[in-house]
């Protein structure tokens, strides 16, 4: 039988354990001369590096539909209006007004009796009324902040910032009638116009509003701006409040009248129905684009006016975008039809039959995503496009 020296044993293991040391504490410092290296000539590699990086392209936009509570379905077919609130999405039905959040989870439910329910958005509420009827409400994404009758149907009605909200309605002593409430509900100012009120803008902080409206003049539609100020109102003989400023007649139907910019390098916007006009401030004239084909759909966010005009012929659109801040018009033929145009911060989303696409505010193609179904518009929010169709929404990833 072999014998077996202890003391023998004892010393080949310690000699193996100082060998696995000596391996590990030489990987480690193979592993830190490594390191050096890489910091020391960091100033050599790095550029080729990062120039290879910036050129790899972004992911492209699959176009897969979005699962878990998506689609949103709707009662009632087409007669549905969606807009983007606060990271949400506010939803008006001929019964119910919803909110849900960007992933579609439901956040409020909440049963209208408006007769003809329209939406229109501020920063973070969303304004409810009855167009043709006397009612009108308040919403957060989580409740019903107040609702409120008026004496006389209601035409439009508008919101801006710090929750105010402008509501016109038709009288029988005048065309319209403007009366603005606060956050809370609380009447502010009142407006009675000779003429017909077509839209009402609040300045950035809502301490006052851009009146506009359409008359005739020589034959020809034109519109016609004032600005009010709800801290400093100076009245004629009638107790009627005086404009501050009022521009000139342009001969236009003014669609959309919106602001951009703070304080004397920012603007407004009026865009219409044969031309898009830009004022500064103070209610200056600064230039105008005047329409070449018939107007299809229209966008405004910022300085920024998109617009999607139909080539009848070739049945094909052109987005022509107008930056007022700079006074630059770029036109961008297309070779398909586009139906809607959306703009968000500084690209221009739009929508045709088969695909959702964006470009800068140049018209210069940036990204696009393949549809297989027919929608009817969209909305765009965060990372997100949510696809409007006859009744189901949809979202899809879209950077």
């Amino acid at each position: 039988m072999a014998v077996t020296d202890i003391s023998m044993l004892r010393q080949q293991r310690k000699k193996k354990k100082a060998m696995k040391l000596m391996k590990k504490l030489l990987i480690v410092l193979a592993v830190v001369a490594v390191i050096g290296v890489i910091v020391l000539t960091k100033d050599l590699w790095y550029p080729k590096l990062d120039g290879i990086l910036t050129k790899i392209p972004a992911p492209e936009n699959t176009g897969e539909l979005a699962e878990g509570n998506f689609p949103l379905s709707i009662e009632g077919g087409a007669s549905y209006q969606l807009l983007a609130i606060d990271n949400g999405l506010a939803l008006a039905d001929d019964s119910h007004f919803f909110v849900h959040n960007a992933d579609g989870k439901l956040l409020l439910t909440s049963q209208h009796t408006f007769a003809n329910p329209v939406m229109t958005a501020g920063d973070k509420k969303v304004l409810l009324y009855d167009l043709g009827g006397k009612s009108f409400s308040l919403y957060s994404k989580y409740k019903n902040i107040y609702t409120k009758s008026t004496d006389d149907p209601i035409l439009i009605a508008r919101l801006g910032s710090g929750d105010s909200a402008a509501i016109v309605t038709k009288s029988e002593n005048y065309p319209s009638v403007l009366m603005v409430y606060d956050g809370s509900g609380r009447n502010i100012f009142n407006y009675r116009s000779v003429s017909r009120i077509i839209d009402v803008t609040f300045d950035p902080d809502s301490s006052g509003c851009y009146i506009t409206t359409i008359g005739v003049s020589g034959g020809y539609i034109v519109s016609h701006m004032m600005y009010y100020r709800f801290d400093r109102i100076d009245r004629d003989a009638a107790g009627d409040p005086v404009p501050i400023w009022e521009t000139e007649d342009v001969r236009t139907l003014a669609l959309s009248v919106r602001t951009f910019g703070n304080g004397d390098s920012g603007g407004i916007i009026m865009l219409g129905d044969t031309m898009c006009a830009y004022y500064d401030i103070n209610g200056q004239f600064r230039g105008s684009y005047e329409y070449k084909r018939r107007l299809v759909d229209y966008s405004i966010e910022g300085n920024i006016a998109a617009m999607i005009f139909v080539n009848e012929e070739r049945r094909t659109s052109e987005l022509v975008t107008l930056n007022a801040a700079e006074g630059t018009v770029y036109e961008t033929p297309l070779d398909y039809e586009v139906l809607n145009v959306q703009v968000s911060g500084d690209m221009i989303y739009m929508l045709s039959a088969n695909k959702v696409e964006s470009r800068t505010s140049m018209g210069e193609p940036v990204s696009s995503a393949a549809l297989d179904t027919d929608y009817d518009d969209f909305c765009r929010m965060g990372g997100y496009i949510y696809l409007l169709g006859y009744d189901t929404i949809n979202r899809i990833d879209f950077n």
